[in-house]
């Protein structure tokens, strides 16, 4: 049944995954981009959109309509409530294996109206609303492993939530890797932005201390492997996950395991990468992480 079902359980993760990314990552770069309604950051909202793969401004023009774009327009695929929305509906694929604690979880966000894209002046982020939905996909994921038979459904989970991640990650530091043009150069408010997105601050401080400079934040955030959402570690766990299922699925899984050893081995030349260089590199990933994605999705048929 889990087999038959697996490519909802990788979409689901997929799709949560990219839900809590969009929260977070919106939530630490919005006041770079906006200060009381007046914008002091347009290259700051052309990296938040790009980091977001949102490169097209939304039809709504202003902060709140930027940050409704963001977060709630139903017109945008990539929009948080469309993630959750997806995210639900593959559930629904797997009403008869999902835990009744996780399936309530799902069903409850998002409950509430979107937030207005009322062009008004001062558009803070509207952290309390939006810390429910972080609650909810952290709760999600915390009753699926423990609740979820353990071996299959929890291997195409992790699989989901790791190329989802490996993905957005790839993509927003690309956001803000030296790029050669004219364009203002990121700040160093950005990367911490960029850091507190995706691992957290106290995690990054837990690790390596509050060191912001240089390439720091991109080296932390690609090879950490302590950092449990740095490209390090979700890679490995991919290739923890591919392994097993590779093991005992019926799945041709063997393309999708050659794949992710490919994007190792290019990942392997981070070290020896300069700042200026990081950009190329940053590129390979995004494709090795498409080539992998598309080996799976050929073995789910």
């Amino acid at each position: 049944m889990i087999f038959r079902k697996a490519r909802h359980y990788y979409w689901l993760s997929r799709y949560l995954t990219r839900a809590l990314d969009t929260i977070r990552l919106v939530e630490a770069y919005w006041p770079l981009c906006w200060d009381g309604g007046k914008g002091r950051g347009e290259a700051c909202l052309i990296r938040l959109r790009q980091a977001l793969r949102m490169s097209v401004p939304g039809p709504i023009f202003g902060p709140a309509g930027e940050l409704f774009w963001f977060l709630e327009a139903t017109e945008n695929p990539l929009s948080m409530r469309n993630s959750i929305e997806a995210a639900r509906l593959n559930a629904r694929h797997l009403r008869e294996e999902l835990p009744e604690e996780l399936w309530e979880v799902l069903v409850q966000f998002p409950a509430a109206p979107p937030v207005s894209s009322a062009p008004i002046g001062d558009v803070p982020f509207p952290r309390d609303y939006f810390l429910q939905r972080v609650q909810g996909i952290s709760a999600t994921y915390e009753i699926a492993r423990f609740s979820l038979e353990q071996g299959a459904a929890q291997d195409w989970l992790a699989l989901g939530q790791g190329i989802e991640g490996m993905g957005n990650l790839a993509a927003a530091l690309s956001a803000l890797a030296p790029d050669g043009s004219d364009a203002p150069p990121p700040s160093a408010e950005e990367e911490v932005a960029l850091l507190q997105g995706f691992s957290s601050l106290l995690a990054y401080r837990r690790t390596s201390g509050p060191c912001y400079e240089e390439e720091a934040v991109f080296r932390s955030l690609l090879g950490d492997q302590r950092l449990p959402r740095s490209f390090a570690a979700l890679l490995r766990s991919i290739s923890s996950s591919l392994e097993r299922l590779a093991k005992k699925s019926s799945y041709a899984l063997a393309p999708a395991s050659t794949a992710a050893r490919t994007l190792a081995a290019a990942f392997q030349s981070l070290g020896n990468t300069p700042r200026e260089r990081l950009g190329y590199l940053l590129v390979e990933l995004q494709i090795g992480c498409n080539q992998l994605h598309q080996e799976i999705e050929k073995a789910l048929g």
